[in-house]
């Protein structure tokens, strides 16, 4: 497979980064301000991260969006969106298609599903000309994420991933200094996640080589990775920040603690760009609230880069190697967002999280009304799934995966 990280993409990500000093929306050159008119979206699935995000925001926050219509295969979870977002004239559906069936004027699909339908409904409202904007990752496998971006093209819409740390101030902050040179050229990364197990209350798939329920995190064909569904965020960052393809891949791990499932409770990954750059990545779902359960440090052959946490405000340190450490503060909002978020009924955009998924949101409208090119799109997905998935092959076959590898 040819990389994706070309020249046209390193000059797109470094245009990305300039302006950054005053962390206003001229750092984020996806964040327009679109037209006034109203759009139409449809969301397909109101599970947790529907109903605990997406849903609040998209109500709060965007008054210029309506969500028409929902789906959702769950009944209960169904009743919940349409309650939480609370339009009287939103439409609910048990099955994907009825819904884009009966609205062929929408504007935009949000696909909130578990991850082995992304592609099966992304490709769906594309061929529909719907723009898509799916939770990560793009697609459990480098062929279906290869089938949601020639569709995307092909019908000229817009496909975007929900990589919401792609529009962290704190990261943006971070890609600047190293940019800059504030710790030398990069040479190594290091990072980790160490979280807790997934919800237990999450959806359950009937599992038709046991006839069993299960949660659909449990099973490859349905959740496709462990690193896919959620190490992939730091992945992710890590790629946009190193900059060019990954060019080989070790892992090792599996299952040490819950040993009832088929997807990993623990993985070390290795990873060398074709820049140099080296990668070492731990992560695990059997330690919950553990000290750094969620880091990053990027060492230059000055100084390293690090992140830090104290009294609700965050920083990025940098520290020349045998210097004083220099903290810079970086807020979660923008000045333009304060006055919406002081005006929004929820305190939403108070967290980095929040804000991030909101501008993740006026990013993906921007795209959709002014026809221009998102940040976190197709090949950004596929890049961030295709080193999740070949991490995930190197642990299970004991092999290093060189990036050209079929997988």
């Amino acid at each position: 497979m040819t990389s994706r990280f070309s020249s046209e993409r390193r000059d797109f990500l470094r245009q990305s980064l300039t302006g950054l000093s005053g962390l206003s929306l001229a750092a984020f050159p996806d964040l327009g301000r679109p037209e006034s008119r109203k759009f139409k979206y449809g969301v397909v699935g109101t599970g947790f991260r529907s109903r605990l995000a997406h849903l609040p925001i998209l109500r709060d926050h965007f008054p210029q969006i309506e969500v028409v219509a929902m789906a959702d295969v769950t009944p209960a979870n169904l009743a919940q969106g349409l309650k939480i977002y609370g339009n009287q004239n939103t439409r609910g559906y048990t099955d994907y298609r009825e819904l884009l069936a009966k609205h062929p004027d929408l504007d935009a699909v949000l696909v909130v599903v578990p991850n082995y339908l992304h592609a099966e409904v992304g490709i769906a409202a594309l061929e529909s000309g719907k723009n898509v904007l799916t939770e990560k990752p793009i697609a459990t496998s480098v062929a279906d994420g290869q089938r949601m971006i020639a569709t995307a093209a092909e019908h000229g819409r817009a496909l975007q991933v929900g990589f919401q740390s792609r529009y962290a101030t704190l990261y943006h902050k971070a890609a600047e200094l190293i940019q800059q040179g504030a710790i030398g050229k990069l040479e190594m990364v290091f990072g980790c996640l160490f979280r807790g197990d997934w919800n237990p209350r999450s959806w359950q798939y009937t599992d038709p080589a046991t006839g069993k329920s299960t949660n659909w995190r449990f099973l490859t064909r349905t959740e496709g990775s462990a690193l896919l569904e959620d190490g992939i965020h730091e992945l992710d960052v890590i790629n946009w920040l190193v900059g060019v393809a990954p060019r080989r891949i070790q892992a090792q791990g599996g299952n040490s603690v819950w040993l009832d499932r088929e997807t990993i409770d623990n993985a070390g990954v290795l990873v060398e760009y074709a820049n140099g750059v080296r990668l070492n990545f731990g992560f695990s779902i059997f330690t919950p609230g553990t000290d750094d359960h969620s880091l990053l440090r990027f060492y230059g052959c000055e100084g390293e880069l690090s992140f830090a946490e104290d009294g609700g405000k965050q920083y990025v340190v940098t520290q020349r190697f045998r210097s004083k450490a220099e903290r810079i503060e970086v807020p979660h909002l923008l000045p333009e967002e304060e006055p919406v978020w002081k005006a929004a009924t929820s305190e939403r955009l108070a967290s980095e999280s929040g804000a991030s998924t909101y501008r993740l949101h006026q990013a993906f409208l921007n795209s959709v009304s002014t026809n221009s090119p998102v940040f976190a799109d197709g090949h950004v997905g596929l890049e961030a799934a295709r080193l999740s998935l070949a991490a995930e092959h190197s642990l299970r076959t004991g092999n290093p995966v060189s990036w050209e590898e079929p997988l």
